[in-house]
């Protein structure tokens, strides 16, 4: 009797936070397709309190043979833990889970189905996605149309979600080198336009993760990251950013932004001087730029408000000139 594999490979990467990974796990063991493995890649370091903790709950599901448990012996950051997933995976699909999000219970099945149906060039599914933020009874659904997914609406901002929306092709991950193990953050959508340069993308017009918002979640957590991260994004793609004004405008904007909350106030002044330029009936731009050259953030802010009020007012007589 022939015993057939899994058909999805699950990674599921933990680092600081064990008290999540036990619901984590049971949203996938809840799955109405139950035909996959679990990867979890344990990236605290050998010997730290998380670690020993992690192992302990691990060690609880030792009798599901589906899934296994790796660790790294040093912290080496999260695209490197789902790198280790990818190499792991016995599947031909393979999707990610954060240990604090929440797969809903036909999230694989819906997935699967879409990928399976789909041409070879579709290497990469996604979904709609609620979030829920820790401490209040607030759930939005993460803001996407399920058409914008294309490289230019993909340099701009992630249009997608994060990794917990998606399931991908494993040999897709592999032919464009997996995740960026150089990207303190923006892994995510880097990885997508590499992806998106190669393949096609599909979607479920669905819910069907839930991604909890912690307090405190916010990019002031590591801003030095970042801001790393934003420039390598840039440098990554300059190319085909500095085509496309749009795009170019916005990303300029994201990193002077950045470089003003992490105190880079000169960099931030040239890198917003540049995307004002692009765009000079922007409101928010000049605001960050205020604040680079000194000014109290509420004071920009002030100003800010003042210049959206005088910019709608001077749209609103355009538009009765014109009908006038």
């Amino acid at each position: 009797m022939t015993t057939l594999g899994p058909r999805v490979s699950v990674v599921i990467p933990t680092y600081a936070r064990p008290v999540f990974l036990t619901r984590a796990i049971a949203s996938l063991q809840a799955q109405t397709l139950d035909a996959w493995e679990l990867i979890v890649v344990d990236d605290n370091g050998a010997g730290k309190p998380d670690r020993v903790e992690t192992e302990a709950l691990m060690a609880t599901h030792a009798a599901d043979e589906r899934i296994r448990y790796v660790a790294h012996e040093r912290n080496r950051g999260g695209a490197a833990a789902r790198n280790t997933g990818i190499e792991l995976a016995s599947a031909t699909l393979v999707g990610f889970l954060d240990d604090d999000d929440e797969w809903h219970p036909d999230k694989l099945a819906a997935q699967v189905a879409c990928l399976e149906a789909a041409d070879e060039s579709v290497a990469l599914v996604y979904c709609r996605a609620l979030v829920a933020e820790e401490g209040t009874p607030r759930t939005r659904t993460w803001e996407t149309d399920g058409a914008s997914h294309t490289l230019p609406h993909l340099l701009k901002r992630n249009t997608i979600g994060s990794t917990s929306c998606v399931l991908c092709r494993r040999e897709a991950l592999v032919a464009v080198g997996g995740f960026d193990e150089r990207m303190p953050s923006k892994q995510d959508i880097d990885l997508y336009v590499r992806l998106a340069q190669r393949y096609e993308f599909a979607f479920v017009d669905r819910a069907l993760v839930t991604r909890h918002l912690h307090a405190g979640d916010s990019i002031s957590k590591n801003l030095e990251g970042s801001v790393v991260a934003h420039r390598l994004f840039y440098e990554k793609y300059r190319s085909h950013i500095d085509a496309l004004p749009e795009v170019l405008h916005h990303r300029l904007a994201s990193l002077g932004k950045v470089l003003v909350q992490a105190g880079h106030l000169g960099e931030a002044r040239s890198v917003l001087w540049r995307a004002w330029r692009l765009r000079p009936l922007t409101v928010d731009v000049p605001v960050h730029l205020a604040m680079a050259c000194g000014l109290p953030r509420g004071v920009a802010a002030w100003a800010g408000r003042l210049g959206r009020r005088l910019l709608g007012a001077r749209s609103q007589r355009t538009r009765n000139e014109e009908t006038g």
